[in-house]
């Protein structure tokens, strides 16, 4: 673990609230890009590209990947508690819509966490 990522408690390690499969699935589905402003997230470090909750948790969202989106550690930082419809540009919130909508391959996912070709 990086210092620039911290568990939030001693017992849940720094993302492992999302199966790594599933990541990186959302990551393949969102083409490593940043869904608010689309930057080229390939080659970053590990800890510059995150998953933002678009409705958060405490708003009654959930893990489902349909509530997750690829974002670099920039903007989902400067988002903070806005609305993601607030803070996102009109193309952003377009783009977001349609990826948030394609199918999620984890079994590529997996595949690839396991250094083998998907079936």
């Amino acid at each position: 673990m990086t210092a620039a990522k911290r568990a939030r408690c001693q017992h849940q390690p720094v993302g492992a609230w999302i199966r790594p499969e599933k990541r990186l699935a959302i990551y393949l589905r969102d083409g490593f890009r940043c869904g608010y402003c689309w930057a080229d997230l390939h080659g970053v470090q590990p800890y510059e590209i995150t998953l933002d909750h678009l409705e958060s948790k405490s708003n009654g969202g959930h893990n489902d990947p349909a509530n997750l989106i690829t974002a670099c550690k920039s903007c989902n930082s400067s988002r903070q508690d806005r609305s993601w419809k607030r803070f996102a540009t009109v193309t952003a919130m377009h783009r977001i819509d349609r990826l948030r909508k394609r199918p999620l391959d984890v079994g590529l996912g997996r595949a690839l966490l396991n250094g083998r070709r998907a079936a």
